[in-house]
Formats: structure tokens, C-alpha cells, sequence
């Protein structure tokens, strides 16, 4: 069976973090859901999150990073990135750019882009002091199906498939994040989210 921990113990952050630099996958709340977390430099964890999750490979999944500074290590992040994360992050707003460094072909889906945001939620901001590189952040719910917001929906799609659950509670329902592509010219709006597409544009 899967270890349940409430959000709320204080040793929450640091034994989801032993499990995923033990190459464990985890589910963690976020500030939109709940987000099936692996460490997103190892090959065995990522396809283990494909399994979990049954998602098709050749999608890529998104990331969290700490901060900007971990941010810049693994992506390339331009002026107009800059830019973005000076006004949106932390928050629910996920950038697609170059990757700076290689990372497994699942999670590109070998396309040398990334998806990479930072999250606001105190949860994951703690459980960035016990981890050092990125985090999967693809939701935590089986792929082709609808958002689970609750603890329980999330423990029975689960339960036996992941190391551990993070309880936080029912969360309030959520677009997820917004997902703009600044590989391309103009920039593209893949998923409008929490983040308005008009927002977005007037940005522009």
C-alpha cells in the first residue's frame, strides 16, 4: 500500500524528498493540483511516472525548479522569458524553451524543448530545500481522464502505484497552469490555465 502523510507534519518535505532522491515517485500538491513528482534527471523515475500515470510516451512533461537561478541551469532562458518570470513566477505559468541540459528523451520527447515553472505553493518551496535537481509536475491523475482535486479520488487512482501521497486536503478545482511556447515566433499559447490568454497577449 501506498504511505499517506498529511501536508501539515512538519517532516513531510523531507521524507517525500528521501523518496524521490531514493528514485521514488511521489504525489504533492501544488498551488493548482496535485502533481505526480519524480526526479526529472533519471531516466528510471521519469518512465516510472509514464507507467503510473499511463501516459503515451512522446508527450513531454512539464517541471518545477526551485528558482530562477535553477531555473537558468536548465533551460535557456531569453530576455522575453526574463521577462515573464519577473512578473508571473512563482505562480501558475509554465514557459516552454531550449533545454541547457540533457535530460532524459521522455521528458523532451527528444524535441531539445522543456517545460519548466516555478511553483508558489509552501509545500514545494520546502521540498526544494531536500532536492537538488528538477521535478515532474505532470498532474496527478490517470492520463485521458478528468483533474483529481481530492484526497480520496487521488488514493484510489493511486493507491499501490506511487510510493507516497502528501494529503493536503481537497483542492480548489483549477485550469492548471497557463503553457506558453517561446520557442517559436510569435510566441504560443499551448494551454490556457489559471493565467488568462489575455493576459498573456497583452503581455506581448
Amino acid at each position: 500500500m501506498t504511505e499517506v502523510i498529511k501536508e501539515k507534519n512538519p517532516e513531510s518535505p523531507a521524507i517525500a524528498a528521501l523518496m524521490i532522491n531514493n528514485g521514488g515517485v511521489v504525489i504533492y500538491p501544488t498551488e493548482t493540483l496535485y502533481g505526480l513528482g519524480a526526479n526529472a534527471l533519471s531516466e528510471i523515475s521519469v518512465r516510472r511516472v509514464f507507467v503510473t500515470k499511463g501516459r503515451p510516451y512522446g508527450k513531454p512533461i512539464p517541471l518545477l525548479v526551485r528558482d530562477i537561478e535553477m531555473f537558468r541551469e536548465v533551460a535557456i532562458v531569453t530576455e522575453q522569458a526574463s521577462k515573464l518570470i519577473r512578473s508571473f513566477l512563482p505562480g501558475p505559468l509554465t514557459l516552454v524553451l531550449d533545454e541547457k541540459i540533457n535530460f532524459p528523451g521522455l521528458i523532451t520527447a527528444d524535441t531539445g524543448k522543456v517545460a519548466v515553472r516555478i511553483s508558489n505553493h509552501p509545500f514545494v518551496k520546502q521540498l526544494f530545500r531536500y532536492i537538488s535537481q528538477p521535478l515532474t509536475s505532470t498532474s496527478a491523475n490517470i492520463s485521458g481522464g478528468g483533474n483529481l482535486y481530492d484526497i480520496k479520488g487521488i488514493y484510489d487512482a493511486f493507491n499501490s502505484k506511487v510510493d507516497l501521497i502528501i494529503d493536503s486536503g481537497t483542492l480548489h478545482p483549477s485550469k492548471g497552469s497557463t503553457v506558453v511556447d517561446l520557442t517559436k515566433s510569435p510566441p504560443s499559447i499551448i494551454r490556457e490555465g489559471e493565467i488568462s490568454r489575455e493576459l498573456i497577449e497583452e503581455f506581448f
